[in-house]
This record gives structure tokens, sequence and C-alpha cells, in this order.
């Protein structure tokens, strides 16, 4: 007998999920996406009269590469593009329709999460395919996550500029509202719980400081309301960091080796059960004046036993560079 597909159309919709599955109840056991996720964008401009420019198109590239990034993660264990076979890169192409009048672009993800959801399939049982879904849709495609983004640059930049003027302009973008103040901590504590979707948290944020740079072109860009002039684009965008060169590889590990010989940085080797790769990590300095983590390291070590580490690594298309342990929990209390 076939299932019952829940069809998912609005922003309300996937939040609805989200929260009843932080609640602990059950989601639908298979889900599509009607029509939604869907970005759209105002952009006015001598050059933006039902045509996109070059610098424009920039950010909607950045925005592919991310998903396609996103997609080797869940794949292939890394986020490496080069993976994708032609095929992949086809069915995971977003669409970019370009409106009339002033330059209205949306952009269509249903390929994405189509491949996504056909991919999970077999890696995790139906909850976490659900989830995982519905939390990639909104981290890429939703709204709010937008105006949480652009909320979060203004944050950071309001305390890094001297200038009261500049200060002042920034004040008078106004971005979220209670219901996206809501969904903001509802998104926090499913990423706190998912490494898979904490990553594509990462990419979407680098794609989303892209789109916002090649905004500075037009004289104005509007999303859901907020409306930003090229000075607040160029500033909200001003020293922004990426974030995608850094990944949570959470997992169950075997401690292999301790090394507290050196008394500024406290050492350990482990070794990944499921993938059988070997790291050398740093332990985090706030983690180690923790009770009993130190130790719990060590007992791991001396008893042989499996542990359960949130790691977090920098990296280049998943060639770790470097990597630091973020806490310790008991494989029981906290399954792969």
């Amino acid at each position: 007998m076939e299932r019952d597909v829940v069809k998912v159309g609005t922003e309300d919709e996937a939040y609805s999920f989200i929260e009843r599955y932080l609640a602990g109840k059950s989601l639908p056991e298979s889900i599509s996406f009607s029509g939604w996720p869907s970005l759209t964008f105002r952009l006015t401009g001598e050059k933006f009269d039902r045509s996109l420019t070059p610098s424009v198109m920039k950010g909607f590239i950045e925005l592919q590469d991310q998903l396609n990034k996103s997609y080797a993660l869940a794949r292939y264990g890394v986020p490496d593009a080069r993976k994708l076979s032609k095929e992949e890169r086809e069915a995971l192409e977003i669409e970019v329709k370009v409106g009339k009048g002033s330059s209205i672009v949306e952009v269509n993800m249903d390929g994405f999460l189509t491949k996504l959801l056909h991919e999970l399939v077999g890696k995790m049982g139906p909850q976490e395919i659900m989830i995982t879904a519905l939390g990639a849709a909104v981290i890429f495609g939703g709204v709010a996550a937008f105006k949480l983004f652009l909320n979060n640059r203004k944050e950071v930049r309001l305390a890094e500029i001297a200038s009261e003027s500049a200060k002042e302009h920034l004040k008078t973008m106004h971005v979220m509202s209670e219901q996206e103040t809501k969904r903001f901590e509802l998104m926090t504590k499913l990423v706190s719980e998912k490494p898979l979707l904490d990553n594509m948290e990462r990419m979407s944020y680098d794609a989303k400081t892209e789109l916002l740079k090649s905004f500075i072109k037009a004289d104005s860009a509007q999303i859901d309301g907020v409306t930003l002039d090229p000075e607040l684009a160029r500033e909200l965008t001003a020293n922004a960091r990426r974030r995608s060169t850094e990944m949570r590889i959470d997992g169950v590990y075997r401690i292999e080796e301790v090394n507290n010989t050196d008394p500024e940085s406290f050492k350990v080797k482990v070794r990944n059960v499921k993938s059988d790769k070997r790291l050398l990590c740093v332990v985090q300095d706030v983690f180690l004046d923790e009770s009993g983590n130190k130790e719990a390291l060590q007992r791991a070590e001396w008893e042989r036993k499996p542990v359960h580490l949130s790691i977090n690594a920098k990296h280049v298309d998943g060639d770790i560079r470097s990597a630091v342990i973020l806490y310790v929990r008991d494989v029981e209390n906290k399954p792969e």
C-alpha cells in the first residue's frame, strides 16, 4: 500500500512540522514540496528591466555552488562538488525566473530538494529524512532564514563600525518580526542537533553573503518587505568571513591516543568507527575546563570504548586541515 504524500506548500507549514518534530511528535512518512520554497527578489535600476547583470548572476552561481556542495555532503560524505556526476548537476540546477517590469527574480530549488529526499533514503530513518529535507528547505529557501541572515549581519556590523552615521543608517533596517524571532529559535535548536543541517546552514550563509554583494549594483533590492539600498548592501557584507570553510563532523569515534605532554595544547587521535578515518584533534579549552571531560577522553582510550564526539573541522572540499573536539558523550546517551 502506497504511503500518502503530504505536500508542503508554504513556509508556515514547514515551520509547523519543524515545531512538531522538536516537541517530540511524529512527522508524515512522506512529503513533497509544492510551489515552495521559492525565494523572490525585486531589483530596481537602469539595468534591471526584465534582465540581470553578470555581477548579479554571480550571486546565484554561488547559491548553486553551495547547494551542490550540500548535496555532495549528504551523498558522498564530503562537501566536494567535483564528485557530482553530470546527471546529478543537471538535477540539482536551480531555476531563476526574471519577471516583467523592474527585475523580479524568483529562485526555485525544487530540483535540489527532490534529489536530496531521494538520496537520504536508506541512509536515515523516515523521520530523519523528513526533518532533514524540511530543515534544508527553510535554510536555503526560507524568507525567514534570509531575514535572520540580514539581522545577524546588521548586529555584527553595528558592533564593528565606529561611524555613528553608518550605525544610524543600519538601524533604519527593520528585519525581524516576533514570528521570525520564534522561527530563529526553532532553527537554532534544530541545527544544533543535526550536524548535516549545521553544515548546510554555513553553506547557505556564504551563498546569502554573495547574493547580497551582488545586489550592490542595483538601486534597491527588496525581499519580503525589507528594502536594501547599495550603501546598506555594501555595509552588511563588509568583512563577512566565509563560514563553509568549517564543518561539523560529529560521530562515534574510538580514542586511539591522548597526548597531554604539551601544557599549551591537549591533543587526541581519534578514529571514526563508521568511515575508519583517523584525525588528530585539539580539545577546546573551555571543554577541558568542564568537570570530568579530560578524564572521559582518557578513560575512553584506556577502556577502548567508542564515544560520541562533536568535532568542528576546518577543511578544503572535505579534506580536513584541523579539528577541534567540542564535547564528548557516551554512545548510549547520544546514538549515532
